[in-house]
């Protein structure tokens, strides 16, 4: 008893200092998945690779710090048991800092609606998808009010429709798209509406690529995804290309970690936006040399800043950057596909490529500021900072009269009218735009003006 008393000591000692070893985050990230997968369909032709994609995910989530439900992949779930598994899924995702739903199986959409197919369904009419089915919106669902950082839903699902001929006249091929609500990832496995391949080696493309991708350290959540749906391309020889639906997510998350941690990162905050505006947007002709960096402006419009396949509104959506995001790579520009508006901008982003409008980014400066003062006698005492060059934006901040510290960058017209230019400006972590008639350059006592 002696002995062991002089080890409690000892052990209590060792384990804070191993403790101690740990990033904080390590010890603090809670992470949930549910993975399932469904081969052994009763009433249509099964399936060869789902159960075996699902116990690779499973065995790779594991090794990555997940806790998952029922201990392991479930798989061959009927009705009763899916319904059983997305039920304790919620429960446990409860608090948790990542919440993750894997499924490999029959998908099929209805009338715009997604659903995973149990091993047991065999409808007959399109009524009985309600009662056979598990609408993958009710597992959104539950994750959306979780309380969760961060969601993510992975969809090995986009299959010919199995039912095609059993009067379920509605139904599309593939997966139809669906809106990913705030700090939710949504990826399937090809794009809406297109049928993915099953794979002849045990386990489908992009299952496969998925697994290898996740364990590699240094990939954000967005390079993940985006270096998955590549190697998909490159595997299928184009014939499969994955696709990603985002929200706004805050913070950074990393699947197996930072290039140099040795364990599982969590989310970490969002670093914080440069204190500089400085250049106007670019030129409409392709850039030459090195490429520029630019960030997006935080007053842009519903917080995020879409990238698209091409230069225009009427093109598909890569992927929302969220406002005050600095580490946009921006080449050439050219004027919008449907001749109005600003110019289109190429840009690169955590691994994405396409086109973003350039109004609402700005080049992050690389040399001196320029510095402007609010003018002591200005209306009412204060300087309006507004979300767009005019008066009939949204107010963001009012800049007190005498303030010398009000960054300027761009100038340009207002659209609404008025003679007097507007610039861009950053004032104490807020960004947008004021107009140049009570702003003067605290170094040279000059007034802004258009064209700057």
């Amino acid at each position: 008893m002696g002995h062991r008393r002089g080890l409690l000591p000892k052990l209590v000692s060792a384990i804070l200092v191993a403790m101690a070893g740990c990033p904080a985050s390590a010890l603090a990230d809670k992470r949930i998945a549910l993975v399932v997968g469904n081969s052994a369909y009763l009433n249509v032709p099964r399936l060869d690779n789902p159960a075996n994609d699902a116990r690779l995910i499973a065995d790779t989530l594991r090794a990555l710090g997940f806790t998952l439900v029922g201990g392991g992949a479930q798989l061959d779930l009927d009705k009763a048991a899916l319904d059983s598994a997305v039920q304790s899924f919620s429960h446990q995702i409860q608090g948790a800092d990542v919440g993750l739903f894997y499924y490999a199986g029959h998908g099929v959409q209805v009338r715009g609606s997604n659903y995973l197919v149990p091993v047991g369904a065999n409808p007959t009419r399109e009524s009985d998808v309600d009662f056979q089915m598990v609408d993958i919106a009710l597992v959104l669902r539950q994750m959306e009010g979780s309380g969760t950082k961060l969601n993510v839903i992975i969809l090995d699902a986009c299959r010919n429709n199995p039912f095609g001929g059993r009067g379920l006249r509605a139904a599309g091929s593939g997966l139809a798209q669906m809106r990913a609500p705030e700090g939710t990832l949504i990826s399937y496995a090809t794009q809406p509406g297109n049928v993915a391949l099953d794979g002849s080696d045990g386990n489908s493309p992009y299952t496969k690529a998925l697994a290898q991708t996740v364990k590699r350290p240094g990939l954000d959540i967005f390079q993940t995804f985006n270096q998955v749906g590549l190697s998909v391309l490159q595997a299928t020889g184009n014939a499969q290309q994955p696709w990603v639906s985002t929200s706004p997510i805050k913070g950074d998350f990393y699947f197996a970690g930072t290039a140099t941690a040795s364990t599982p990162a969590a989310l970490s905050p969002a670093p914080a936006p440069p204190t500089a505006v400085t250049a106007p947007p670019p030129p409409t002709t392709p850039a030459r040399g090195a490429r520029r960096t630019y960030r997006v402006l935080d007053t842009v419009s519903q917080g995020v800043l879409n990238m698209r396949t091409g230069a225009g509104t009427k093109t598909s959506v890569v992927v929302a950057i969220p406002a005050g995001a600095s580490d946009l790579s921006v080449g050439g520009c050219r004027p919008a596909d449907d001749g109005s508006g600003p110019p289109w901008c190429e840009v690169q982003w955590r691994g994405y490529a396409g086109w973003v409008s350039s109004c609402c980014i700005v080049e992050v400066a690389a040399g001196a500021r320029r510095t402007f003062r609010v003018l002591a006698d200005v209306s009412q005492g204060i300087l309006n900072i507004r979300a767009g060059p005019g008066t009939r934006h949204n107010l963001v901040a009012s800049i007190p009269a005498g303030a010398s510290d009000v960054t300027v960058g761009s100038c340009t017209m207002p659209d609404d009218g008025g003679r007097t230019a507007w610039c861009e400006v950053e004032w104490r972590g807020k960004t947008g735009w004021a107009s140049a008639c009570c702003m003067v350059d605290v170094k040279t006592g000059a007034y802004a003006r258009a064209g700057e």
